[in-house]
């Protein structure tokens, strides 16, 4: 009984040892997958957006490594590395109204010549230059500093580096115009919008350090071509200016009707004066009595007797009397 006492006792051990082993196999083969995912690092962009691989590992320095083009899928990067996408699709800028990137209300104040305050919503249409050093450029410049790989931190960008250059241009060109004729002269719109774009695209390469930004066109192998830069009709700020404005055309356009009128009576009354010249005062008096219906008369054939009815001052029914033909 003692002995298979101890055979017992000596198998038991053997099977929770085996368990063991097990749980520590699963364990180990948990790390090594953990170490080998942290090893093996993967790298994906959208088919609308562009890498930038940047070192992170123990043993280097964070670093530019690579530009990982648009649509790549499970590109092999070291551990510790990381991936900053940025877009290259179009992209836009709007200050106010649908769609605007700020409040719908929203517009850029500015006065125009004769001091009138005019509000004035602008869209900006452009593309990302994936040239390689440019973009990097960017990168180290403005998105690490904005986290302009993030769609908040891109918009943060577009408010801190566009918007201060818009208002800027605007506000410079709008001094060469007065307020009615960037409300209602569109020849002086499009000068005044086209003014503004040239300011701009100066003002902002200053602004952000490189030529960052290419027109809506660009595709990453043509030229970059200029931004698209648009106004909406100014308006004055003060809308009792429109009303005085709309009053004064009102008062033209009558003051132009009433013109044109007298006109019309001056042309009349030489025709009179002509008529009147060729046929007498006596003359002209029964010729616009006929025309008028006042006077009638009627043609009498020859040999023929014709009835022409005789007024009467009662309500006795009227009589004719026989007319001999003139002959």
């Amino acid at each position: 009984m003692v002995k298979l006492g101890n055979a017992a006792s000596a198998i038991k051990p053997k099977g929770g040892g085996g368990k063991a082993k097990v749980i520590g196999v699963l364990v180990l083969i948990v790390l090594v997958i953990i170490i080998l995912f942290n090893i093996f690092n993967f790298a994906n962009t959208d088919a609308n957006r562009i890498g930038l691989h940047y070192g992170g590992g123990v043993i280097e320095d964070k670093k530019f490594k690579s530009v990982v083009p648009p649509g790549s899928t499970n590109k092999l990067i070291g551990p510790g590395d990381t991936l900053y996408t940025y877009p290259i699709d179009q992209r836009s800028y709007i200050i106010g109204g649908d769609g605007a990137d700020t409040d719908a209300a929203d517009e850029v104040t500015v006065v125009s010549k004769d001091n009138v305050r005019l509000g004035v919503r602008v869209q900006v249409y452009f593309t990302l230059n994936r040239s390689k050093d440019v973009l990097k450029s960017f990168h180290e410049r403005i998105g690490l500093k904005t986290e302009a790989y993030e769609e908040s931190g891109w918009n943060d960008m577009l408010q801190s580096y566009f918007r201060p250059q818009i208002d800027r241009a605007l506000s410079a060109v709008a001094t060469n115009y007065g307020w009615a004729e960037l409300y209602n002269n569109e020849k002086m719109k499009s000068a005044f919008q086209s003014a503004a774009a040239k300011e701009f695209t100066r003002l902002l390469p200053a602004a952000v350090g490189g030529d960052y930004f290419c027109g809506p066109g660009y595709n990453g192998s043509n030229d970059c071509g200029e931004l698209s830069f648009t106004v909406q009709k100014p308006m004055p700020l003060d809308k009792g200016i429109i009303d005085g404005l709309e009053a004064k055309q009102r008062a033209e356009l009558a003051k132009a009707t009433q013109e044109q009128k007298n006109q019309q009576v001056n042309v009349e009354l030489q025709s009179v004066k002509q008529q009147v010249a060729m046929l007498g005062a006596q003359g002209y008096l029964l010729k616009t009595a006929i025309e008028s219906g006042k006077i009638q008369f009627m043609v009498i054939p020859q040999n023929g007797n014709v009835s022409i009815p005789v007024p009467s001052t009662t309500n006795q029914q009227p009589t004719t009397q026989p007319t001999t033909p003139a002959r």
